[in-house]
């Protein structure tokens, strides 16, 4: 995965992640997301064909090297585990500096937010929504585009969530990335 695009994930987990905060409590244990990506970027166009022609073995390879990252809007379901740590500090990200979140505004059960997340590549600038459905489920969408020193990429990025278990098994926490 590029670093662009890493960047692209990292900004909207960590601001999905605020918005989660403001929202309240998130409880510990196995999440499903379920995550539709969007993008005008000719290259994801270009990996979807590809990977289209591959042999079920060498999708399922790529597949493997990018978890819950297919090209093009195909939506992707990947586990996550929070654990008891990241839920008593309501998913809170790191604080380095890189991401910034404004215009925070809560309305009910959903709180929406404007972001700008900055690497040494790229810049990332958008606007996200998380809506909490219940305590065991929540939506959550963003718009961004991303500015590189030759092109702008927009993006959009809707998640659906769910509550799967207390018992995260085989699946380990991630650390959510850096913003404040």
């Amino acid at each position: 995965m590029n670093a662009r695009l890493r960047l692209v994930l990292a900004c909207s987990a960590a601001l999905l992640a605020a918005a989660a905060q403001a929202q309240g409590h998130i409880k510990p244990g196995l999440w499903e997301n379920t995550v539709t990506m969007k993008s005008d970027n000719p290259a994801m166009e270009q990996m979807k064909a590809r990977m289209a022609a591959m042999s079920p073995e060498q999708r399922a390879q790529m597949e493997k090297m990018m978890p819950g990252m297919a090209p093009g809007g195909t939506p992707n379901s990947i586990r996550v585990c929070i654990s008891k740590e990241q839920a008593a500090r309501d998913l809170t990200p790191d604080n380095d500096g890189r991401c910034r979140r404004t215009n925070v505004v809560h309305s009910g059960n959903t709180t929406e937010f404007d972001f700008s997340c900055k690497s040494a590549r790229s810049d990332v600038s958008g606007h996200g929504s998380f809506t909490r459905i219940s305590d065991n489920a929540y939506t959550a969408t963003s718009s961004a585009a991303m500015v590189g020193k030759t092109t702008t990429t927009h993006m959009t990025t809707d998640i659906a969530s769910k509550f799967i278990s207390s018992d995260c098994g085989d699946v380990k926490p991630i650390e959510t990335p850096p913003a404040h």
